[in-house]
Parts: C-alpha cells; structure tokens; sequence
C-alpha cells in the first residue's frame, strides 16, 4: 500500500475513533459452560449482564440454556430456553420467558475462514405470550496462531406485529478470543449496537468480554 494511502487509511481510522469516544459506552460480560453429550450433541448454559452509561448502570441480565445438535453436511439445529431481565423506562424491571429454536449451517473456506449461518426464532411464553421476533446472524472467523478472530452481524426482525419497524436492531461484533488452557476460552471484543427509534436508528459502541468453560 502506498504511503498516502497508508496516511488516508490512519485518519480514517483516528476520525472514526474520535467519533466513538464521543458516544456512550457499554460493557457487555458473557460467562459460558459447554459440555458434548456425544460428538454430534451438546448442552450449555450462558448468562450475560449488560452495564450501560459508560458501564455504571446495570440494565440487561439474561440467561440460555441450549441444546445443539449436528444434522451433517454442515447443517445444525438448536433449541434453548431464554430468560431475560431487563430495566424499563420507569425503572422498573420486567421479565421475559422465551423457547427458542433455530437453524445453522456451517462451511469452512479452506485458507480464508469459517462461515456459519444462524437464525433463532424467539416465542414468548409468558404473558403477553406469542411470537417475538427472530435473530438471524452471520459469522466469519479465522484462526491466526492461537488467536481466533471472529466477526458478526446480527438482525432482529419482529415477528408479532408489536413494533413499528419489522427491521428494528442490528448488532455487529468483532472478537479476538484464545484458549489459555484445554477446558478455558476467554475473549475481548468490540459492538456496535442499532435500534430503528422513530424511523431513526441511534447507535451505541461497547466492549465485551468472554469466559467459556468447557467440561
């Protein structure tokens, strides 16, 4: 690369930077165990907590519980219960209870990156119950020594008819993640977060970091 170009890219890079700095800041925890049952299912249990307003208030904690399953030829299936605790508008905290189940294919690009494919359809089982929404998402990642880089994308699409917008979030993550032993994954990362408020999407960046153990 040319150094003008080089020289364009870096005040690219430090604009945008400087851009984000000015935005609220949150931080997301993830803390995971995986067990396989065979070589074709597993089970885990995640739970996550969002902290916003540059981490100091704690307004999201949420559970799943998921069972998986290989089908072959790269296609997968998923099924998971969800609990959430959310703070609302007025401070209070509301909770949701959600089935989950969802479809994934997974394909390996020799020398460039692993592409899976994922969607999960959430119901609602408390009340109100019904058909929430759906989350499909795509994930790139590559392995660089024992560095696992990984980019997503996910969409939350409404399902009940609730929201204004059918299209109404986006998430976009980058992660770096190593294994520092044979059963402990840990991970750091970037996201972006969108939400359609008044046919106008508002945006916030957060960090986000990863446990993962598995037995």
């Amino acid at each position: 690369m040319r150094p003008r170009t080089w020289s364009a890219a870096l005040l690219l890079s430090i604009g945008c930077a400087a851009n984000a700095v000015a935005e609220d800041w949150q931080y997301w925890s993830t803390w995971s165990a995986v067990h396989d049952i065979s070589d074709r299912a597993q089970v885990s249990a995640m739970a996550e907590v969002y902290l916003r307003d540059s981490a100091s208030d704690d307004y999201v904690y949420d559970e799943y519980i998921t069972y998986a399953r290989r089908l072959g030829q790269g296609f997968g299936l998923l099924g998971q219960a969800y609990f959430e605790s959310a703070q609302s508008p007025n401070d209070g905290w509301s909770a949701t209870r959600s089935a989950v189940v969802g479809p994934s294919y997974t394909k390996d690009i020799p020398h460039v990156c692993s592409v899976r494919l994922e969607d999960r359809v959430f119901y609602r089982i408390n009340s109100p119950s019904g058909w929430d929404y759906h989350r499909p998402r795509l994930y790139l990642s590559r392995d660089v020594g024992q560095i696992k880089f990984t980019l997503s994308d996910e969409m939350r699409v409404d399902l009940g008819g609730e929201r204004a917008d059918g299209f109404y979030r986006n998430r976009i993550y980058a992660m770096a993640s190593t294994k520092v032993s044979e059963s402990l994954t840990l991970g750091l990362g970037y996201l972006r977060q969108s939400d359609k408020v008044n046919g106008v999407w508002e945006s916030f960046n957060g960090v986000q970091s990863l446990v993962t153990a598995t037995f």
